[in-house]
C-alpha cells in the first residue's frame, strides 16, 4: 500500500484539545453500541510540555500537510523544524505529520507508511522522540497545532501484535491472519485488524493516548477510517477528549 494510494481514502480528524470531531463516510449499517470503559490495560505515561492553548476551531483551520521524507533534502523532523517560519507565513494554523512511526521491513512490506510495525515509536528515519518533541514545540510558539497521522485499521505483518496477540487480528477459514481486502483490492503488505476484540481496541486507543502524553501533540488525522465500526471512533474520540 503507497502513500499515494491512501492519500484518497476517507479519513477522519480529531482536534484533541478543542474537541472537534471531522466528518467521515458511514460505515453501513453497523449499530453504535454502549462504549466500553475507556481505561486501557497500559497505563498512560508522564505527560510532557504545557497543553497548546491555540488549536483553532474546525472552521478556521488551514492545515499544511508534510510528507517527511520529500519535504526537505535532510528528509526528518530537524527538516520540518527549520522551516516552520516558512511554513507559519503561509497562513498554517495547523500542520498534519504523515505517518512518523517504525514500519515493516518483512518480505512483504512496500516500505509503506501505513504498515505500522509499533503504534507508540518514532520511526529513526526520521529522528527521535526528542527531535519530535521539538518540532511539536517550535510549531506551538508559532501558534500552530500539530497532528499525527494514524491508521487503525491494520499493521505490517512484523508488529509484535502478530505474535504476541493473533486473536486481534481476522483470521480465514483456516485460521490464518488475513491481509486487507476491500471492493476487489487486497493488500498483502497490511494485517487487517479484528474491531470485535475489546482488548485489541483499548491498547489501539491507549496508544493513541500516549502521543498526546507523551510529544504534546494535539490531535489525530485517521486513515482508512470508514472501514471500522462507528462505535470503536465514539469510544476513541470520547477517551481521547477526556485528557486534560
Amino acid at each position: 500500500m503507497t502513500p499515494l494510494t491512501n492519500t484518497y481514502r476517507a479519513s477522519l480528524v480529531l482536534f484533541v484539545a478543542a474537541g472537534l470531531l471531522g466528518a467521515c463516510k458511514s460505515s453501513g449499517t453497523d449499530t453504535p453500541a454502549p462504549t466500553p470503559p475507556p481505561t486501557p490495560g497500559t497505563p498512560p505515561p508522564p505527560q510532557y510540555g504545557t497543553p497548546f492553548a491555540g488549536v483553532p476551531n474546525r472552521q478556521d483551520a488551514v492545515m499544511y500537510q508534510v510528507n517527511m521524507r520529500a519535504f526537505s533534502q535532510a528528509g526528518n523532523f530537524a527538516g520540518v523544524t527549520a522551516r516552520l517560519d516558512s511554513i507559519r507565513d503561509l497562513g498554517v494554523n495547523v500542520l498534519y505529520l504523515m505517518p512518523i512511526y517504525p514500519i515493516g521491513t518483512d518480505s512483504k512490506s512496500v516500505n509503506s507508511p501505513y504498515a505500522v510495525k509499533d503504534y507508540r515509536a518514532v520511526n529513526t528515519e526520521f529522528g527521535s522522540l526528542t527531535d519530535l518533541r521539538a518540532l511539536v514545540n517550535g510549531a506551538h510558539q508559532r501558534n500552530m497545532a500539530v497532528m499525527l497521522d494514524w491508521v487503525a485499521n491494520h499493521t505490517s505483518w512484523d508488529n509484535p501484535w502478530i505474535t504476541q496477540h493473533p486473536d486481534w487480528y481476522q483470521k480465514n477459514a483456516a485460521g490464518a491472519i488475513t491481509p486487507v481486502s476491500n471492493n476487489g483490492t487486497t493488500y498483502n503488505d497490511v494485517a487487517q485488524l479484528d474491531f470485535s476484540n475489546a482488548a485489541m481496541r483499548l491498547e489501539m486507543i491507549s496508544a493513541l493516548k500516549s502521543w498526546v502524553y507523551t510529544a504534546n501533540v494535539d490531535g489525530f488525522r485517521f486513515d482508512y477510517a470508514d472501514f471500522q465500526p462507528s462505535n470503536f471512533w465514539k469510544q476513541a474520540t470520547d477517551t481521547l477528549r477526556n485528557i486534560k
